[in-house]
């Protein structure tokens, strides 16, 4: 972990399309899901009046990382017919991105626990974690200079994944 954490803080930030790579990585999952035979749908929503890139200054594969923990969660917690919906929008010099999943929800009264070192609250169904994906999903993130939180949905079950990240101007 510690040397992961050292390896990230060497490698170099280039200009990254998020809307792309956050494609790449659904594609990967959709595959992933299909031959596991699930029935989840993932929908990415661009909200922007056109269709431009939206870039920031990151690591790429760190990037594909966080989105890639971040669904890998979200499918975890969805059944069969539930859908994940990830929304990207361009807030002033921002972008933020949403996950949202019709799971269960976060049960934890502080949702921002869930990013601590070693912290889970998985069901025993799940088996057995380390507690350290969104702990360095957070660590990415604020490399990047954002910022991540978690809630539950106000209008639907299920939980909310917040990402703020900076645009690059």
């Amino acid at each position: 972990m510690l040397k992961d954490e050292a390896s990230l803080s060497r490698e170099k930030m280039r200009k990254v399309d998020i809307i792309s790579t956050i494609k790449n990585v659904v594609e990967d999952f959709e595959h992933d899901i299909f031959t596991q035979n699930k029935k989840i749908k993932i929908n990415i929503m661009q909200k922007s009046k056109n269709k431009k890139p939206f870039y920031i200054f990151g690591i790429e594969n760190r990037l594909e990382q966080v989105i890639a923990n971040l669904l890998d969660n979200a499918i975890s917690f969805s059944n069969n017919g539930d859908a994940i919906d990830i929304e990207i929008k361009e807030i002033i010099s921002n972008y933020v991105i949403l996950i949202k999943d019709e799971g269960p929800g976060f049960v934890e009264t502080s949702t921002q626990k869930i990013f601590e070192r070693f912290y889970s609250n998985r069901p025993k169904s799940f088996g057995e974690h380390s507690g350290l994906g969104l702990n360095i999903v957070k660590n990415i993130i604020e490399l990047h200079k954002g910022k991540i939180s978690a809630s539950n949905r106000l209008n639907s079950k299920g939980a909310q994944i917040e990402v703020l990240i900076p645009k690059l101007v």
